[in-house]
């Protein structure tokens, strides 16, 4: 069986460009990332429950699914946080079994907890039924057609687990496309995260724990008006809405109808009058034009018009794990920072003086992380760096152009950082505006 020991293959390039060329901090990072995070974490919505009740309903369903249900427990500071430890047991496939085939970006949800969509199955057996055990493997090198029903033998496949065909070839390969629904449920994973589904509802959502501290992080406050700059799918959004009690003003905004859609039916669901979601971008979002902004507070907005942003930036994503395989290319990689600077330029137009800006990313990418905070420390003098808080990942990365006292004001989440934290790669830095 092969192992990725890199995710970039297809672009060795890429890899001394994350780190610029530092191969001291690649040699941990490169493996890390192509590893599961080993805590899964849900973000209790304490308008409507518990921790310590949604906590209960955890436990009581992994001891209904495991002999030695895996610890499930809360992190002090963090009041609506519930993690779940792995589970300890060591897997291997079974020879008698018969195979499943996923992809790569299927393979890495299967080891995060997921059960297996009838879309993301590409090759299943002949005379596989359901109720039959199966082993379960990721192609990493996409070269496993569609609707294989043979054997795939490849030195680039990963054992995934073992996992039990709910249905049949037939219904996952028709003319009109899958049926709709689990085509195999996860019995068990080599990565130990148990393989319960994603258990989100109104009361508790699956979210990871850099995302859950972004919130925390902006610390908005009761009847503020916050501005989340690239709000979908509008989990940060729900927790600020959460954080203020519904109490205030959000603005939510993303660039397309579909991205804004998921933000608004978050709102629906979850019942908060608080927030004011619109399809529009945000590097337009701040407008030199306006002296009063619209009755219905619509964007664009005029200067100074919120007391806290978030600007959770589009990004590379490269800190998504695990991260079994990428095919983003050095080009690509570069173009991320272009679009960060002109919306990171209109969110210190858009903040009041004092307001509070936290930038923050889901990759690894230096370019993208210190390198913008070196950019905005430069460019806006009125902006000075402030800690991020509550610290669960470690400091910023050394960086030409950055003081090593505002580096540990920043939090980055890599390897290095605790077990009981491990999560995916993650970078956030707060600013505050000077009069």
């Amino acid at each position: 069986m092969f192992y990725p020991k890199s995710p970039f293959i297809r672009y060795p390039l890429v890899e001394s460009q994350l780190c610029k060329g530092n191969l001291t901090l690649l040699d941990g990072l490169l493996p890390w990332l192509c590893r599961t995070p080993s805590v899964t974490t849900y973000r209790v919505n304490l308008l409507k429950t518990t921790q310590e009740t949604f906590k209960a309903q955890v436990e009581q369903l992994l001891k209904q699914r495991y002999n030695n249900p895996p610890q499930v427990f809360t992190l002090s500071d963090l009041p609506e946080v519930v993690c779940i430890s792995p589970a300890d047991y060591a897997l291997n496939p079974i020879s008698e079994q018969k195979e499943i085939i996923v992809d790569s970006c299927c393979g890495a949800a299967v080891l995060r907890g997921a059960h297996i969509y009838s879309i993301g199955v590409i090759g299943m057996e002949t005379g596989t039924q359901v109720g039959d055990l199966v082993n379960v493997y990721a192609d990493l090198s996409g070269k496993c057609k569609k609707g294989s029903n043979i054997r795939y033998e490849s030195d680039q496949k990963v054992y995934l687990g073992q996992g039990k065909v709910l249905m049949q070839r037939y219904q996952l390969y028709r003319t009109e496309g899958p049926q709709a629904g689990v085509a195999v449920e996860m019995l068990n994973t080599i990565s130990g995260v148990p393989s319960i589904g994603d258990l989100s509802g109104t009361e508790a959502l699956l979210q990871n724990l850099p995302s859950i501290i972004c919130a925390r992080a902006l610390n908005p406050q009761a009847n503020e008006t916050i501005l989340d700059m690239c709000s979908a799918p509008g989990n940060k959004t729900t927790h600020l809405a959460e954080l203020m009690r519904n109490q205030g003003v959000i603005v939510a905004l993303d660039k397309t109808e579909s991205k804004i859609k998921l933000v608004r039916e978050k709102i629906v669901k979850n019942d908060f009058s608080c927030i004011k979601a619109y399809a529009y971008d945000s590097t337009k979002a701040y407008s030199d034009q306006i002296v009063e902004n619209d009755v219905e507070f619509k964007p664009p907005f005029k200067a100074g018009s919120f007391d806290r942003i978030l600007l959770d930036a589009p990004c590379s994503a490269l800190g998504n794990r695990p991260l079994l395989s990428s095919s983003i290319s050095p080009k690509m990689l570069e173009s991320y920072a272009k679009v960060q600077k002109r919306l990171f330029t209109n969110a210190v137009k858009l903040l009041k003086d004092n307001g509070i800006l936290v930038y923050s990313t889901c990759t690894i990418n230096m370019e993208e992380n210190e390198e913008i905070v070196v950019w905005a420390l430069q460019t806006f003098p009125e902006l000075k760096l402030v800690t991020v808080e509550p610290a669960y990942g470690g400091s910023g990365w050394s960086c030409e152009g950055l003081l090593d006292e505002d580096r540990k004001k920043l939090q980055r989440f890599g390897p290095g950082n605790s077990e009981a934290v491990d999560t995916v790669g993650f970078f956030i830095a707060k600013f505050v505006k000077s009069v």
